[in-house]
């Protein structure tokens, strides 16, 4: 019965989204409308709905300009001169050079799919920073927020882990949290050095609310750890507000706590987690601009989501 109430729920809000173009376009464009796709009704209702009433006025105005959706809506400033790629035949896995290291993908990736991933996160998603659109709302770090030399830095939902490469001469260790078996052979070859030194652990496991064989507390993985700072950054699919959660017990601890998570995985859950991170009394700072999270089907009204929330801890 809950699979069905889903699904019609799902064709009620697309049916509604149609309508909604419709009904707010003159009546020879009725024609083109109805046999439009998804997509194209979804950039026409989000321009109908926000267009010169204030609210994302610059999204919208760029979305207007492509004539496309577009996950980041903002304009490129600058792109990579070069990027250095190839595959090492020894480890059977496509690698690009980020800060004269190795940042090695999946063995089912061309060197040149892994080279135009590279590139995809540093100059669109702009994990990084560098100022390569005009604002980044999947930013993880800023001027006055960032990782420590005292640090451990905790990847939650890691993948191929270029944020824990690039930070890894400045902070005291790194935890990896990677619970999809494609990101294992790659992780170990990018941090092989620091494995055996003991500067990087992976867990290939899932953050959860529970010990179980699939998923790991962040609590339990911590306890046998001296730290005083720690940086957690945070990128799992929508499980964000969960694993918070599960640190609560915690995170109110007199010690110098950061969390970087992403918000826009599930449209209300820049609320949620603000919420979560003011009830302990951090300092809470969002990401510049909106995302459009293409990649949920159910994506609707307001559309444009925070894409990731910065919280300290007030010492």
């Amino acid at each position: 019965m809950n699979k069905i109430n889903h699904t019609l729920k799902k064709v009620l809000c697309r049916i509604a989204r149609r309508i909604y173009v419709l009904r707010k376009s003159p009546l020879k464009k009725w024609g083109t409308l109805l046999f439009k796709s998804k997509r194209q009704i979804l950039l026409e209702a989000i321009i109908l709905r926000y267009d010169n009433s204030g609210k994302f006025q610059e999204e919208t105005d760029f979305l207007k300009e492509q004539n496309k959706l577009i996950i980041f809506p903002y304009k490129n400033i600058k792109q990579l001169n070069h990027i250095e790629s190839g595959y090492d035949t020894v480890k059977n896995l496509p690698y690009v050079i980020h800060k004269k290291r190795r940042l090695y993908f999946k063995n089912s990736w061309t060197q040149e799919k892994a080279a135009k991933e590279y590139k995809n996160y540093i100059e669109n998603e702009q994990i990084l920073g560098g100022n390569y659109i005009e604002k980044a709302p999947h930013q993880y770090q800023s001027e006055s927020f960032h990782v420590k030399s005292s640090d451990i830095l905790l990847d939650v939902g890691c993948a191929e882990a270029l944020f824990a490469l690039d930070v890894i001469d400045k902070v005291r260790k790194v935890i990896l949290f990677e619970s999809d078996h494609v990101w294992f052979e790659p992780l170990k070859a990018t941090f092989e050095k620091e494995m055996k030194e003991g500067k990087v652990v992976l867990i290939e496991k899932n953050a959860g609310r529970k010990n179980t064989p699939n998923s790991v507390t962040i609590a339990s993985v911590l306890q046998n750890e001296e730290y005083n700072s720690l940086f957690i950054k945070m990128d799992i699919e929508g499980a964000e507000p969960e694993v918070v959660q599960s640190c609560e017990s915690w995170m109110k601890t007199n010690k110098d706590i950061r969390f970087a998570c992403c918000t826009y995985h599930k449209k209300n859950h820049a609320e949620i987690l603000k919420s979560l991170f003011e009830k302990h009394h951090y300092r809470i700072e969002f990401s510049d601009g909106y995302m459009l999270f293409l990649f949920d089907k159910h994506i609707r009204y307001p559309y444009f989501r925070k894409g990731i929330i910065r919280a300290s801890k007030k010492l």
